[in-house]
C-alpha cells in the first residue's frame, strides 16, 4: 500500500512541507466556498468512508469493520448507515439495545469509534453506507 492510501495520510498535504500544516493558516486564505465545503458533515462522511474502505483492505478475512456513534449518555448506536443531513448535521440509521434507531446530530459534537470484529461463518460481510450529496458509497 502507497503512503498516499494509507489511513493514516493526512487530509490536507503542502508540497515540500513538514509536519502537521497549521489548519488554522490554510483556512484563513481559502475561498469561503471552499472553506464551507471543508467544513461539512457531508465532508466528513465522505473522508470517514474513504478510511474505512482503506482500512477494510488490509484486515483479514474474518475481520470487518464496525462503527458505533456515541451518544452524549454513553449509549452506543451501531452504524448501518450514516449520512449528511444538511451542512452541519449527520444522521444515523443502525441499531440501539436491538431495536431499531435513528441518531441526528450536529457533526461537532458526533463521536464514532471503529473497530474490527470477527465475521461468523454464516453470516455475509457487512457493508456501511455512507450518503453524501446524492452518492452512496458503501465501505
Amino acid at each position: 500500500m502507497s503512503n498516499d492510501d494509507s489511513i493514516h495520510s493526512p487530509y490536507l498535504t503542502l508540497p515540500g512541507a513538514t509536519g502537521m500544516p497549521d489548519i488554522h493558516e490554510i483556512l484563513s486564505q481559502m475561498p469561503d466556498e471552499q472553506k464551507h465545503r471543508f467544513e461539512s458533515s457531508g465532508e466528513f462522511i465522505r473522508r470517514l468512508a474513504i478510511r474505512v474502505t482503506k482500512w477494510r483492505e488490509g484486515l483479514p478475512e474474518d475481520e470487518e469493520p464496525a462503527i458505533f456513534a456515541l451518544m452524549s449518555n454513553g449509549d452506543a448506536v451501531e452504524v448501518h448507515s450514516l449520512g449528511e443531513d444538511g451542512h452541519s448535521s449527520v444522521v444515523v440509521e443502525g441499531s440501539l439495545q436491538g431495536a431499531s434507531c435513528m441518531f441526528i446530530s450536529h457533526q461537532s459534537s458526533f463521536q464514532v469509534l471503529c473497530y474490527t470484529r470477527k465475521i461468523k461463518d454464516e453470516a455475509p460481510r457487512r457493508k456501511i453506507g455512507f450518503h453524501v450529496g446524492g452518492e452512496q458509497i458503501e465501505a
